[in-house]
């Protein structure tokens, strides 16, 4: 599956995605709505024992509070809410997962895979995301405690006003 990183506007108003240098280690990085997510380039090492995908989230300023796993068979629809005040690094850790982020009457959508593995959401994106590879797994780092409270459960439709 190729990698895909696509930016639909909601309004007239098309943002489209920017490249640009980041003081991330001098790799260049993607940044869709704004900068309110930012597709992580990450290095990976690759040998004949497989594929080795560091992070190191004081490179971007994240500070991982807890984590979670997600396996969903292919076609699953998960997520589908934002959060108010905690910022999330979602991490591909096998298949491929589309993710269809919202904000501010901005949408976006993107491919995490083997290729561009991790994309950072800061607080306030509404999220969703679609398995669309067989045995597909997300890891979610989120940089706050889970609280109820804390989770935006617009639909779609209200995420984009």
């Amino acid at each position: 599956m190729q990698s895909r990183i696509l930016e639909e506007p909601v309004t007239p108003v098309s943002e489209s995605h920017e490249t640009r240098p980041e003081a991330t280690a001098g790799r260049e990085q993607t940044l869709l709505l704004g900068g309110t997510v930012r597709i992580l380039d990450l290095e990976s090492f690759r040998d004949d024992r497989g594929v080795l995908t560091p992070i190191t989230f004081d490179d971007f300023g994240f500070s991982a509070a807890r984590a979670f796993v997600v396996r969903a068979p292919q076609g699953a629809v998960r997520g589908g809410h934002g959060h108010r005040r905690v910022r999330q690094v979602l991490f591909c850790a096998s298949g491929a997962i589309e993710v269809e982020v919202r904000h501010e009457g901005g949408h976006a959508r993107l491919t995490l895979d083997e290729r561009h593995p991790a994309a950072l959401l800061e607080a306030g994106i509404w999220a969703q995301q679609t398995y669309v590879g067989v045995d597909s797994t997300l890891i979610v780092f989120a940089d706050g405690p889970y609280d109820s409270a804390e989770y935006d459960d617009r639909t779609v439709d209200e995420a984009v006003s």
